[in-house]
């Protein structure tokens, strides 16, 4: 894993990206991974998202996702793709070299009264 210096989107595009995610999908940590990661991004490379789950994101949620991304004022693409859903084998490329862009929300239980 590395860190968001790595990253190569400044901190307003990266403040829209995560906006975007904790807006619609809260319940999930996501991961940046590929050329924006690698340090081989070009002016307008896309940003690619891995949302981590063991389930399938539900399509209602992906559209929605992919709609905030495209009428966002990022001035490139973000392309997502469900963890779920990706070869063991590309997984392991993308977990040699990825960044956290946001970890799932930890729901805490209320004590029940006595």
């Amino acid at each position: 894993m590395t860190s968001f210096a790595q990253l190569d989107i400044n901190s307003e595009e990266l403040a829209i990206v995560k906006t975007i995610l904790q807006q619609l999908v809260p319940d999930y940590t996501v991961w940046a991974f590929g050329s924006r990661v690698k340090g081989k991004a070009k002016k307008y490379s896309d940003l690619d998202l891995a949302i981590i789950s063991e389930e399938p994101l539900d399509f209602l949620a992906r559209d929605r996702l992919k709609e905030a991304f495209s009428e966002s004022d990022l001035p490139w693409r973000v392309d997502l793709l469900d963890w779920a859903t990706t070869s063991e084998d590309f997984r392991e490329i993308i977990r040699k070299v990825y960044v956290v862009i946001q970890e799932k929300e930890k729901t805490v239980e209320k004590p029940t009264a006595l």
